[in-house]
């Protein structure tokens, strides 16, 4: 709602108070410290990067030992317990607790110690049972696969790469050497291989080997010095063993559960130390005292000044900045309502002092749109219970909180525009009607035209409500931007620029209404007013819209004639508004027109809404048992597909059409030194 404006903060204490000055302004959290000065003169910094690259590794030790923990000993807590408000800590209990980070990190120690164990006895597991594989064909053989021969034999043990049997490989030593004369037995023959033995005379080993060979013979490559099945039984035995070590090593680990908490408090700890000493890199010290300098939101400056010199022996000057420059962070401010829209606003850029934080004021239409495109009162509700559950249970922070705010207010306006088309997922109330034979629990909306359209039967209806939403949205785009320029001293040029446009905007209202609408708003009684009141405004309207195009025409002229320009380049803005009127008609029409995703998102929910509840009610001709699972099934894919499509074409309205007309972005966001906990934070100081 606000961007705030920034003081400069400079920070003169003693060398002894360092360490606690900064720690103290850590916890704090409004600071953002900069870089230490070259041109100090006599002041110099003290190098931390092996400081920080040691905690660095430490905190890299820590998160291997929780994702071990939450592999072996996962916590109880669910996903939603990411809402829950953190404890708060006293700087106190924090030095108490940080007696024990040394216990910890030892825990952790030995907790990935157990992991790569556990890594180390799979590996093992791993070869040993290649080494079976490999050892199996041969398991039958009950003479050692290096065995040689005797004192008159020679023999070869290995294999041949093809299935046959003992007259097939003698056939073919003979096709090559009938003069080779030798004995086969086959161990085993599979359709890659055929392993075997052969024994000749040692008067006639090196023609039968070599026509053994040629026959595509390979002796066995890891030859035992026992039989192989003692070599499959020692293999078994080692896996039974190194399964007995993973098996003790998973329970050890599952005995460091209880310390969940500790390491999760060494993580934070680990990463507040790093963070601090990242910071003593940027400080000035000579042998006695330090410098620090840093920006501070105005609304913070004079409490934290009060703050430093009640703790420390210090000196503490504010000074005035420029607030539109480049250099100085920006920082925004916004109530409730803003800072749900404030995450989506920054994944488009940061506002630069130049801009209007844009959070608040998106903040109905962002809704409104959304709503429209999801539009099933069922989801809506969904929705609704869902967060006001998480508000109640968890009291969330207030980045979380607004996270939860954010998606009620979805809910909110997704409920509303369910209802008013008679969207509750999908045709429900229809099917359990005419399942129970009664009377649609609905049908009184209908009755008293409490809703406006069916979506299905008046798609016509819908893609008008949908252009009008698009004009209105437009036009607020233009008006922000008029006081954007007004706040820049730039009071006429904003209304040459925004006013021409506004007022065609608003004259093409009739224009939609006749010809895309058809008489929509006529046909509802509660809506009839709306279409009178533009029909006979009409007139006027179109007025508007003419005098709107002359105004972008001659607002080119009109302000080189201001700025006392040349006649020739007072005519050459005439062309330049001729060109300007074909790019404003060219570019808001396809802005209007890029409005009609409301009118698809809006039909495919509810229309793949009431095919599930089609493909529930089929198959067993309405029997609850089949139905429900369905339900469950279809409607939470359904849901789940149409919050991100909602989602991201709501975005992209804001982002192109919207933020389109008048936001920049692009400022220096404001970063200030904190604690960044996951687990607790700082109770407030005085």
């Amino acid at each position: 709602m606000a961007i705030l404006n920034m003081k400069r903060i400079e920070i003169l204490g003693l060398q002894k108070d360092r360490k606690n000055i900064i720690e103290f302004l850590q916890r704090q959290g409004s600071v953002q410290l900069d870089e230490m000065n070259e041109e100090s003169g006599h002041f110099t910094s003290i190098p931390t990067a092996s400081t920080v690259t040691q905690l660095d590794k430490y905190g890299s030790m820590v998160d291997s030992a929780v994702e071990v923990l939450d592999k072996y000993a996962p916590g109880k807590g669910g996903m939603l317990d990411s809402f829950a408000y953190r404890k708060e800590m006293s700087t106190t209990e924090f030095l108490e607790k940080s007696k024990g980070v040394d216990e910890t990190l030892g825990k952790c120690q030995k907790i990935n110690a157990l992991y790569k164990k556990i890594q180390d006895s799979r590996v093992e597991i791993a070869r040993a049972e290649t080494a079976i594989d490999q050892v199996r064909p041969w398991e039958s053989l009950d003479i050692p696969s290096s065995f040689k021969g005797t004192a008159d034999t020679c023999a070869f043990i290995g294999t041949i790469a093809e299935p046959l049997d003992r007259e097939g490989v003698l056939t073919k030593i003979v096709e090559v050497d009938p003069e080779a004369q030798g004995e086969v037995e086959i161990v085993s023959s599979d359709k890659n291989q055929t392993c075997l033995v052969a024994l000749c005379h040692k008067d006639n080993a090196k023609t039968f080997e070599q026509a053994l060979r040629t026959a595509g013979f390979v002796s066995v490559s890891d030859a035992t010095k026992h039989p192989p099945k003692v070599r499959i039984e020692r293999m078994e035995k080692k896996i039974e063993d190194c399964n007995a070590q993973i098996a003790e090593a998973e329970e050890a680990i599952k005995g460091y559960g209880d310390s969940r908490d500790d390491i999760a408090f060494l993580r934070d700890y680990l990463t507040i130390r790093a963070d601090k000493y990242k910071v003593l890199d940027k400080v000035s010290v000579d042998d006695s005292v330090f410098v620090l300098t840093g920006y501070v939101p105005e609304i913070k400056a004079d409490d934290l000044k009060k703050k430093l010199e009640n703790h420390f022996d210090i000196a503490v000057d504010l000074k005035d900045v420029d607030n539109t420059s480049d250099d100085v962070p920006v920082a925004v401010l916004n109530n409730t309502m803003g800072k749900t829209m404030e995450s989506v606003t920054n994944m488009y850029a940061f506002p630069s002092h130049k801009d209007i934080d844009p959070s608040f004021i998106m903040t109905i239409f962002y809704y409104f749109l959304f709503g429209l495109m999801l539009g099933d009162a069922g989801y809506g509700l969904i929705m609704i219970i869902l967060c006001l559950f998480v508000k109640k249970k968890y009291k969330p922070e207030p980045n979380k909180r607004a996270l939860v705010n954010y998606g009620l207010g979805c809910g909110i306006s997704t409920t509303f525009w369910g209802a008013m088309q008679n969207s509750w997922f999908g045709d429900l109330p229809k099917w359990i009607a005419n399942n129970l034979k009664s009377n649609d629990p609905t049908d009184f909306l209908s009755v008293h035209h409490l809703y406006w359209f069916d979506p299905l039967q008046h798609t016509t209806r819908f893609l008008l409500l949908c252009f009008l939403i698009g004009i209105l949205h437009l036009i607020l785009a233009n008006c922000v931007n008029l006081y954007k320029m007004s706040k820049q001293g730039m009071m006429f040029e904003g209304l040459v620029e925004t006013v021409p446009i506004i007022l065609i905007l608003i004259g093409v209202i009739p224009l939609v209404n006749s010809f895309i609408g058809g008489g929509a708003l006529a046909e509802i009684a509660w809506t009839r007013p709306i279409d009178n009141m533009i029909k006979a405004a009409s007139p006027v309207l179109n007025t508007m819209a003419i005098i709107g195009a002359i105004g972008v025409v001659l607002g080119p002229v009109i302000i080189r004639i201001k700025q006392k320009s040349s006649f020739g380049k007072v005519a050459a803005g005439f062309g330049g508004g001729l060109y300007g009127l074909y790019n404003t008609a060219s570019g808001y029409l396809g802005d209007i027109l890029s409005y009609a995703r409301l009118l698809a998102l809006g039909l495919c929910t509810g229309v793949i809404a009431s095919v599930v509840n089609q493909l529930g009610a089929t198959p067993g001709g309405g029997q609850w048992f089949i139905f429900i699972p369905i339900f469950i099934i279809g409607h939470t894919i359904n849901l789940g597909i149409n919050l991100i499509g909602a989602y991201v074409h709501t975005n992209r309205l804001q982002y192109v059409e919207f933020f389109g007309k008048f936001y920049e972005g692009g400022g220096k966001k404001f970063d200030p030194l904190s604690a960044q906990s996951q687990t607790f934070v700082f109770k407030e100081e005085n």
